[in-house]
């Protein structure tokens, strides 16, 4: 009887580490790795990225300088209300994340491009889509 229970014991613990280690990790906008990067727009796509949230504008941007290509995370798509074109130069500021050995993104607080400039988060990192679009925080400057 006492086997039973200990190998129960070690079964449960096994499983429960198991589930614990095969979490993804959240990301999150950290200050401390904020960067900017100019590049041109290769692609755009339409992700989920949060659970119980619209699907996210995401922009595929290759870097000028180093030909390095970023996954850039912009907004959610009911927020965002600018026409995006596949070759068209915008620069960007916000954190840096990285999965995997060489697969590089960016959570964006700052977006330029076409002589406007887009802010998407505040200097904290806090969205500026809280509250939603009626409560926009200093969205746009041109």
């Amino acid at each position: 009887m006492r086997h039973k229970l200990i190998f129960s014991l070690m079964l449960i613990l096994t499983f429960s580490l198991d589930l614990t280690f095969s979490q993804k990790p959240q990301h999150f906008y950290d200050v401390d790795k904020e960067i900017k990067i100019e590049g041109t727009i290769q692609k755009i796509v339409m992700e989920p990225r949060y659970k119980n949230t619209s699907p996210f504008l995401i922009v595929i941007l290759n870097e000028k300088k180093s030909k390095k290509s970023y996954k850039v995370e912009l907004s959610p798509k009911r927020f965002f209300d600018h026409d995006l074109h596949k070759g068209e130069n915008m620069m960007v500021t916000g954190s840096l994340y990285k999965t995997g050995a060489n697969n590089l993104h960016i959570i964006a607080r700052e977006i330029r491009f076409r002589g406007e400039i887009l802010f998407l988060r505040d200097k904290h990192g806090f969205p500026n889509w809280r509250g939603g679009k009626k409560k926009r925080r200093h969205w746009r400057i041109s």
